[in-house]
């Protein structure tokens, strides 16, 4: 017999493995809403996981509260997906624990765990439409037929693919297939929905169009959600908290203002924010009025909040300032002390806003500024730059990266 499996025969037993998971899943059309003194839908503790010689994960662990959704961040090879096949007992752990909802989950076979989970390869049954795949968990759970044809097709309505409900899966854009995985997943109502990269194959437009849907279903059903991305607009625009996975390893676990504002490190100040972030050397000279600190080929006085942490001794760091946090202003006309000159080496329009790169002999910044701001500018003419907000502007030890901003 030949060992080699058709891409349907795959397709098919992916698909297969989808329904299994969530055989004893509530069809309500509402979740279990959180309530006071509940556990957490699920609790991940030292989780880890090697395939041969590679680590996957290192000791992962947080929590997913009741009718929360929990976003895990990070880029390929961070361990989203490993994180989510241990979760829905695809794969077992070689350390570290499972529970959901209070209850151990070590033993219980995927069907046995209420759990709905969307694969990143869409896992269709080839051979059914797209109303066969969506209300497939309903007719496994004998759905009566007037109530099944309702829910699939609001969840069609929702997901816009009231149009691709009689054709199959080969006839479909990649768009089309995802949606329609995602609505074989919304249809029911487990205990938990995992969501493997759910919109990574949407237009932007309708990406931004159906994450807005997807918070708006889960909010309005009180549903528990873990999804993975390597998109942190994405983690931003619909998380209630982000789990930041670098390399097998959690690095930070925060709501997703904080993680922007905060972030415990170089490297993930770099990944949450578009256009990056600043990074300069710098130094900071204790002096009367908290100091001042030397950065991209000038000097200005230290924010309170860089000076407390510094503690009064003087020290070299990275200063990181977003952006955002910077304003153009004409050469002599900064209207505070510490302003920074240089010429306008790029102009990147973005529509509504532009990136501008300034350089100088110390530094090259990132401006985010209106476009009608920079439509008059031209490369190589002299501008200056001055930090607003600067409560915001963060530090980072030059050598190993980390805050020094925390604790």
């Amino acid at each position: 017999m030949s060992m080699t499996m058709t891409t349907a025969h795959m397709t098919t037993t992916y698909a297969t493995y989808a329904e299994g998971m969530a055989t004893g899943a509530s069809t309500g059309a509402e979740c279990a809403m959180p309530g006071a003194g509940l556990p957490p839908a699920l609790v991940v503790d030292g989780l880890s996981k090697r395939f041969g010689g590679n680590a996957a994960l290192d000791g992962v662990g947080f929590d997913v509260p009741q009718g929360a959704l929990t976003v895990i961040l990070g880029p390929a090879g961070a361990g989203k997906t490993t994180t989510l096949r241990l979760v829905a007992g695809l794969d077992t752990p070689d350390a570290g624990t499972v529970e959901l909802a209070g209850r151990d989950a070590a033993g219980l076979e995927p069907r046995e765990r209420d759990i709905a989970m969307i694969f990143d390869n869409l896992a269709l049954y080839p051979d059914k439409t797209g109303f066969q795949n969506i209300a497939n968990p309903l007719v496994i759970r004998r759905m009566a037929r007037d109530e099944m044809e309702a829910r699939v097709a609001e969840v069609a309505a929702t997901l816009q693919i009231t149009h691709v409900l009689h054709r199959l899966p080969k006839t479909m854009s990649g768009g089309e297939r995802q949606r329609v995985a995602l609505g074989r997943a919304l249809v029911r109502t487990p205990a938990l929905f995992l969501l493997d990269e759910p919109l990574s194959s949407l237009d932007a437009k309708l990406r931004i169009e159906l994450r807005a849907e997807l918070k708006r279903l889960q909010r309005e059903r009180g549903c528990t959600f873990l999804m993975a991305t390597p998109d942190f607009n994405e983690a931003m625009a619909i998380g209630d908290t982000v789990v930041l996975l670098r390399q097998g390893r959690v690095v930070q676990v925060d709501a997703p203002q904080r993680l922007y504002d905060a972030p415990v490190d170089r490297e993930a100040a770099l990944f949450v924010g578009s256009p990056q972030i600043n990074l300069l050397e710098a130094a900071y000279v204790p002096g009367e009025d908290g100091g001042h600190m030397v950065a991209a080929g000038t000097q200005q006085a230290a924010p309170a909040h860089l000076a407390l942490a510094f503690g009064g001794v003087a020290r070299r760091f990275e200063l990181g300032i977003r952006p955002e946090n910077l304003r153009l202003t004409e050469p002599g006309a900064g209207t505070t002390s510490g302003a920074i000159t240089g010429e306008l080496a790029d102009i990147e329009a973005l529509g509504l806003k532009s990136v501008l790169t300034v350089a100088n002999p110390a530094a090259r910044l990132r401006v985010l500024v209106d476009s009608a701001e920079a439509r008059p500018l031209r490369l190589g003419q002299p501008v200056e730059l001055e930090a607003v907000n600067t409560p915001r502007m963060l530090a980072f030890d030059p050598d190993g990266g980390r805050s020094l901003l925390h604790g």
